[in-house]
């Protein structure tokens, strides 16, 4: 698919020198058509000339489509910029006469009310001076067949992601269909970096559209081969990726580029309207400090600033450093007057310090943190810094301390001179098993880390109140990293994600996001999907801050489709990310990864289980949401074994084999269980949920206690004989719970075996639906 980037960059140039930051349509043409994509015949009719018999016949068309083209004008039929007229001369030099005489008028009329940054002494001759023009195109005939018929396709730089593409449909009732379609049917979007050509397809296919496109309807053929609609939007993604902010080997950066409409003529896709703004305005995404995060993680000596011989939050933390064994000889406290503080040897000065310790560990206030830092950096005393100061960049008068140490960061690393890497500031600190260390300045009393559990979790977290939360709460999790990241003055998601990635004891990472520094959304993807390539690793990730107020106002219709949050969002998952729409699900997801981390997953063939009939309606109500579970197909041999442990208490009486299957609440501990197997057992089953209403009285679902014989630790019991299936089988399942806190006791066992457990059927369902789908996507 080779491009002439060198005659789009004249195109581009031609623009710059017109001081315009945006392309004319003719212009746009001619860029799609370097691409590679068919556009329509058209010609440029300057103003003052006039449009020949000869001219009008080259376009073999009965009909013409009339332009107005002026650099101040981007919504022409607003103002009557758009004319159809037949095609002969004088019909269409007419009609380009009426517009040239009107428009002004009209246009000054209009942007009283729709328009701003115009001058506001703008003139209807200054507007008439601006027009260049009338662009003439042939009308062109294409397949109606309603909705679908017209295609928005575009690309526009996100800050935090880079170049962005987005398709769906097009027309005038874009915004319109965007809000009411189902969420991921109205358009998909992707980075035009990370998504790859064999995706394509499979990424477009969950849109409204993509069925009318590419197969046939209602006795009809498929209006377009796949094949050419895969060609055209990995034309346009590559046009995208090669004009990027992150590739400062291109001269230019495409800001924003959209067709809307595409259409469809003679099996091809065909655009009728586009348009292009540029910029020069690339961001520099090398050179992250991450392999520096080494002795932010695993320190070998330790200073901190700040330790007051009273308990204040310095003092907490130097007491949580050493209660997590790190040695006190190899511990450093900055404060003058003393010799030392628990034990640890004081220096008055940064200066003073012995060595260059591997983390140093600021809790002074915002105010003094960048005197420190200079002293660090112009005494080479520190590889790795952790600014604990509240408020930093966020309390007014902060935000100049915040860039005077960027700024000094920077600096040093251009020059090459040995620089720390920063986290923080405005951050709770960092835990780290592996480092023997844990500088939050929570009080070891208020929050207790586990110390046993299931292994391998990271927290990357911008929210240190948030971490600690989900630490508290999911006390079975012994997390290996906690890392408060503040405001990332330095270090940022990425960076650690990129570090983590090299760790294979790390096997989920759990992140909070707010916000991205620019460009690092995508290098967080990019590093996401180099640890969830890895079979048993996972990502999940929450982000905050997704109002509509957030979204970005541009002149294109697709950024009105693809609000900031939809973007990260989608890009995020296409990573292979485990996006959560809320907290719970963000502990749920959580908990089931780590649990079912072992498992494979070879399809999405499910089998759904309960005793209760509800609940098996329920479930399946939940089957299909953008990922989807299929109900599998029992063979032969499974029916057997399933009608045998239900014969054994008359239940196939009145209940037949099928699934979602009901045991119905007759089915006791031995019942249930061996139906469980025998559906694990099909090798035409891939995972399942297993919900076993554990009020009914043909269960032993309840702790030993007065009143009852039911003991849940009995081998026996189902949830004893679930746990022995769970360990000998390499299918992931699930269990679920719909009951109260009586049945605590019997999640906690089932826990603590490593199922994961879930307290509704439905929240079962979709995180069983979502796990599977991050798993096949990523293979």
């Amino acid at each position: 698919m080779p491009i002439d980037f060198k005659k789009i960059d004249s195109i581009f140039s031609r623009a710059s020198s017109d001081n315009r930051d945006f392309l004319l349509e003719q212009e746009v043409y001619a860029m799609l058509k370097l691409v590679g994509i068919a556009v329509p015949r058209h010609k440029f009719v300057p103003k003052g000339k006039k449009l020949s018999a000869a001219d009008v016949a080259a376009f073999k068309s009965d009909g013409l489509v009339l332009k107005i083209v002026a650099p101040l004008i981007q919504h022409k039929t607003d103002v009557g910029g758009v004319a159809f007229v037949k095609a002969t001369s004088s019909a269409a030099n007419t009609a380009i006469n009426k517009m040239l005489a009107d428009i002004p008028a009209r246009f000054l009329s209009w942007a009283k009310t729709h328009s701003h940054g115009l001058p506001a002494n703008l003139s209807e001759s200054a507007v008439s001076s601006d027009i260049r023009g009338v662009l003439v195109c042939e009308k062109v005939d294409f397949e109606k067949f309603g909705f679908g018929s017209e295609l928005l396709l575009g690309a526009r730089n996100s800050r935090e992601f880079g170049p962005v593409v987005t398709m769906g449909s097009g027309g005038v009732e874009v915004e319109y269909l965007g809000e009411r379609l189902k969420p991921g049917t109205a358009a998909a979007m992707a980075s035009a970096h990370l998504l790859e050509p064999n995706k394509i397809l499979a990424h477009l296919s969950p849109i409204a559209v993509y069925d009318k496109l590419v197969k046939p309807f209602r006795g009809k053929p498929a209006p377009l081969k796949s094949s050419e609609l895969q060609d055209t939007y990995q034309r346009l993604q590559a046009l995208a990726a090669h004009y990027s902010p992150f590739k400062p080997s291109s001269r230019y950066v495409i800001e924003e580029v959209e067709v809307n409409p595409f259409v469809v003529r003679s099996g091809r896709l065909f655009p009728l309207d586009g348009l292009c703004r540029f910029s020069r305005a690339h961001v520099d995404v090398k050179n992250r400090p991450v392999a520096a995060i080494k002795h932010l993680l695993k320190p070998e000596s330790v200073a901190i600033i700040g330790v007051s011989e009273k308990m204040n939050l310095g003092h907490i933390i130097l007491n949580n450093v050493l209660e997590m064994g790190f040695p006190k000889e190899r511990v450093y406290v900055v404060k003058p007057g003393l010799s030392e503080i628990e034990g640890c040897k004081c220096v008055p000065t940064v200066a003073e310090l012995p060595e260059t310790v591997d983390m140093f560990v600021l809790t002074l206030a915002a105010e003094q943190c960048e005197p420190i830092m200079r002293d660090l950096t112009a005494h080479q005393k520190a590889r790795s810094v952790i600014i604990i100061a509240g408020g930093m960049g966020e309390k007014a008068g902060t935000q100049s301390i915040e860039q005077k140490i960027v700024d000094l960061l920077a600096e040093n690393r251009k020059a090459g001179r040995p620089t720390p890497v920063a986290n923080g500031g405005n951050c709770l600190g960092i835990y780290s098993k592996p480092g023997c260390y844990d500088t939050t300045f929570i009080p070891r009393y208020k929050l207790r880390y586990p110390k046993t559990g299931t292994p391998g979790l990271a927290y990357v977290s911008q929210s240190g109140a948030f971490m600690i939360s989900r630490i508290s709460r999911l006390h079975r999790f012994e997390p290996l990293y906690a890392v408060s990241l503040g405001n990332q003055i330095d270090l940022r998601v990425s960076d650690y994600l990129n570090y983590l990635k090299d760790e294979p004891e790390v096997k989920v990472v759990a992140v909070y996001l707010e916000g991205f520094k620019p460009g690092d959304g995508y290098l967080t993807a990019e590093a996401a999907r180099e640890i969830v390539r890895t079979p048993g690793r996972y990502v999940i990730a929450y982000k905050s801050g997704r109002s509509p107020e957030g979204r970005l106002a541009t002149s294109s219709h697709t950024a009105s489709v693809a609000g900031d949050y939809g973007i990260c969002k989608a890009i995020l998952e296409e990573a292979g990310v485990i996006v959560a729409d809320t907290i719970f699900e963000f502990q749920s997801f959580l908990t089931g990864a780590l649990m079912l981390g072992g498992k494979k997953v070879a399809g999405n063939r499910a089998v759904l289980m309960s005793n209760a009939g509800f609940e098996s309606v329920i479930m399946s109500d939940n089957l299909r949401n953008g990922d989807r579970l299929e109900l599998a197909v029992y063979s032969e041999e499974t029916k057997r074994r399933i009608g045998e442990a239900l014969a054994s208490l008359g239940i196939d009486k009145f209940q037949d084999v099928r699934n979602p299957l009901d045991t119905t609440p007759v089915a006791n501990d031995a019942a249930f269980a061996a139906a469980a197997k025998a559906v694990l057992d099909d090798p035409g089953v891939d995972c399942a949920v297993i919900s076993p209403l554990p009020m009914t009285g043909a269960l032993q679902t309840i702790a030993p206690g007065e009143g009852h014989k039911e003991n849940i630790y009995d081998p026996g019991s189902v949830g004893k004989r679930l746990i022995e299936i769970f360990k000998s089988t390499d299918k992931p399942f699930i269990v679920n719970l719909d009951a109260g806190p009586d049945y605590d006791p019997m999640t906690a066992m089932l826990e603590e075996a490593g199922i994961p457990v879930f307290r509704d059927c439905d929240a079962a369902v979709k995180f069983l639906r979502r796990f599977v789908g991050v798993r096949l996507r990523g293979r």
